[in-house]
């Protein structure tokens, strides 16, 4: 039986992992449509984060690329971990934790333009700190036996 907060996660990660594929996928599959729109964003975030800066064409769609199919990369891993999470796959948790260190990394270097970055640094390592925890390390590790198959794991 899977707890409840593995399977909170599972759910989160599944959602997350979706939403950011789909994302990649329509700016990979829309570019006549979405680049446009992406060189004025993007130009908009460069000038209130820089100030004055120019850049070329040639960066603007390289950056549009990059985002596109890095964007569709990361939902498909999150994607892996929550599928692996839910199924109490032993690498669905280790994939889990190496994204949450990952995101923690991120979220200290974002944190000195984003002081609310403080937050998710915290709710990734509340992450990794439940993962790595004993009694949840041992359901995913734990054989299951025929017995527990046809009735269910009698000690939750």
């Amino acid at each position: 039986m899977c707890p409840l907060g593995v399977t909170v996660l599972s759910i989160v990660f599944l959602l997350i992992g979706s939403f950011a594929f789909v994302t990649g996928v329509v700016l990979i599959s829309t570019k006549e449509e979405s680049y446009s729109v992406f060189v004025e964003e993007y130009g908009k975030y460069l000038n209130q984060s820089f100030g004055n800066i120019t850049t070329t064409k040639e960066n603007i769609e390289m950056t549009y690329e990059m985002v596109s199919y890095v964007a569709a990369l990361f939902g498909f891993v999150y994607l892996l971990a929550g599928f692996g999470l839910f199924t109490l796959k032993e690498w669905g948790r280790i994939l889990a934790v190496l994204i949450a260190g990952f995101n923690v990394v991120y979220s200290i270097f974002l944190f000195f333009v984003q002081p609310l970055a403080a937050f998710e640094i915290a709710v990734n390592l509340l992450i990794i700190w439940y993962l790595m925890k004993q009694d949840v390390r041992e359901k995913f590790s734990r054989k299951i036996t025929i017995e527990e198959r046809i009735l269910g794991d009698q000690n939750p």
